[in-house]
């Protein structure tokens, strides 16, 4: 069915092609934890916790904050080296989870135009019903006259 699995759904609408469950089976693990990823990373948390990372770093490493000895002198090579590994992780976990989102576009665009075609179906044959109608009042009406 198209929007459930339930038996309902197949009485009222016809067996579809897809349905929301079976494109969530065809996932795959690493489909499910990029998109996992990807919506933390659009989370705000996401953003706080790197200004409380960079905060924290720079505190430390420049003595402002003794928790620890510095262990990245300005200006901080080892944590541009992080953020760039971190962007490249997020790159691809991105990416990755757009991928599986256009995927799931196109499956449900296509489940939109076959009931778009079968509600033009049905408007057609409802057509042919109202003009039989029509004609069938238009000759009762004649011979009454």
């Amino acid at each position: 069915a198209v929007f459930c699995g339930n038996p309902d759904c197949r009485k009222a609408l016809g067996a579809f092609r897809y349905s929301e469950e079976e494109i969530r089976k065809e996932s795959r693990v690493h489909e499910k934890i990029a998109d996992r990823i990807a919506a933390f990373i659009g989370h705000p948390y996401f953003i706080v916790i790197h200004a409380v990372w960079f905060f924290l770093w720079v505190a430390v490493n420049t003595g402002i904050v003794m928790i620890s000895r510095r262990f990245d002198a300005y200006p901080f090579g080892l944590l541009g080296i992080l953020l760039s590994i971190e962007a490249i992780f997020i790159t691809g976990f991105l990416l990755i989870s757009q991928n599986r989102q256009n995927s799931h576009a196109e499956k449900r665009s296509e489940l939109d135009y076959e009931v778009n075609v079968r509600t033009f179906r049905e408007i057609q044959n409802l057509k042919e019903i109202l003009a039989d109608m029509r004609s069938r009042i238009e000759r009762i009406e004649e011979s009454k006259k």
